[in-house]
């Protein structure tokens, strides 16, 4: 048996020109053709039938890849474990976004590098060169991933791996043996007051204004937002239990972590609430959902794309629902809200996590840093900046005098 490898390519408009980009076999390299100009009438959409074209004839043309291993001794290489064993029993155990993830690094980056090598004798060295080639370093006009999306194909390769090994298909992986780049800096994040929140929310039509503002407010994933059923509100105990969650609007599956074993309490305001906007919701059964859309399921990119977005655009903000996440952990904590405490919230595992990544730094908190620090020396020694500087300097005379 024997199959080709199919794709789409990408289509670029640069300087009034399209440019197509695709990956060439049986090279596996990524390959940039001319399709047309504007100035000539071409359209993206005519650009990109010319792209499929040159894509399909390349694929007729390039030898097929064979998913039978090659040797007799029972061998199999990269692409051929992940298609027979990988694919098979470990994917299935993936939520749908994170299948969807593991997909796009798959095709893009691990099987046109180490698809033909032979996993028994993959090393530290073909994985650390693999990272170095997507990443360079030497030559600052190469194309590079982000070091986020760096760590991201390191992730997959070590789930590949582990389960190969695990599965005894290789005796050890290699894949944390490697050197990973320098972290890129964190770029500062402007996070939007709670008016403008607010306005963004007020701007919406049910059920997307409910589910906004239970967003920002609960700090939850929107895939527990979308997994919520009317059984896991406790209203009486003033409680959610987030039990599971729902992706692309596909199968429900449990929520991450530990987040099932806690629940996330609500205040008078938020219980009224959302009782408010039950009473005009046409399905209340504890096994239906809380945010449906004139009864079905919501999806993220049919929520973000047709309603939320428009309307933090209109705004002059770029803010999706994971930014709301973002935006409750740093609202509790300018608010004085102990980490553990935003962690538990949020529902992550890792106080670290909470930190590092979701509580973003202001002027107004560095400025208030800098007025605690001067008060310790302040608090000390009470007396005026002129008379501390003539002090300091009086006993550093004094000192090298003696």
């Amino acid at each position: 048996m024997s199959r080709r490898r199919h794709q789409k390519g990408t289509v670029q408009r640069r300087s009034g020109t399209y440019r197509g980009i695709y990956r060439k076999y049986p090279e596996g390299k990524n390959t940039q053709v001319l399709l047309g100009t504007v100035s000539d009438g071409m359209t993206k959409r005519q650009a990109g039938r010319k792209l499929e074209e040159i894509i399909k004839k390349m694929e007729e043309e390039a030898p097929l890849i064979s998913l039978e291993p090659s040797n007799n001794d029972g061998t199999m290489t990269v692409r051929q474990y992940l298609e027979k064993h990988y694919m098979q029993e470990f994917w299935p155990n993936l939520k749908p976004s994170s299948r969807k993830g593991y997909k796009q690094v798959i095709d893009a980056c691990i099987i046109p590098a180490l698809g033909a090598l032979e996993m028994s004798k993959a090393t530290r060295s073909d994985i650390q060169l693999l990272v170095t080639k997507l990443r360079p370093t030497r030559n600052p006009e190469q194309p590079k991933l982000a070091r986020n999306t760096l760590n991201n194909v390191r992730n997959v390769l070590g789930s590949i791996f582990r389960e190969a090994e695990l599965g005894k298909y290789i005796t050890e992986t290699p894949v944390y043996k490697i050197k990973m780049p320098p972290k890129d800096p964190k770029k500062t994040v402007i996070i939007p007051e709670a008016d403008v929140v607010q306005a963004v929310v007020d701007s919406l039509g049910e059920p997307y204004r409910t589910l906004t503002w239970f967003v920002a407010t609960m700090g939850c994933r929107v895939g527990e937002a979308f997994g919520l059923k009317w059984g896991a509100v406790d209203f009486e105990g003033k409680k959610i239990w987030f039990l599971e969650a729902r992706y692309m609007g596909k199968e429900a599956h449990l929520t991450k972590g530990h987040r099932a074993d806690k629940p996330v309490f609500l205040t008078d305001f938020e219980v009224a609430r959302l009782k408010a906007f039950k009473a005009g919701c046409d399905y209340q059964g504890d096994d239906d959902l809380v945010f449906l859309d004139h009864g079905k399921a919501l999806t993220g990119d049919h929520a973000l794309q047709q309603e939320f977005q428009k309307a933090a655009k209109k705004l002059g903000l770029h803010l999706t629902f994971h930014g709301l996440r973002h935006w409750a952990g740093t609202m509790l904590c300018r608010a004085g809200v102990p980490l553990k405490d935003i962690q538990a919230r949020l529902g992550h595992s890792l106080w670290q996590t909470t930190a590092n990544w979701y509580i973003e730094e202001h002027d107004q908190g560095q400025q208030n840093a800098a007025e605690v620090a001067s008060s310790f020396m302040r608090s000390v020694v009470a007396i005026s900046p002129v008379t501390a500087t003539a002090t300091a300097t009086n006993s550093l005379a004094a000192a090298a005098s003696a």
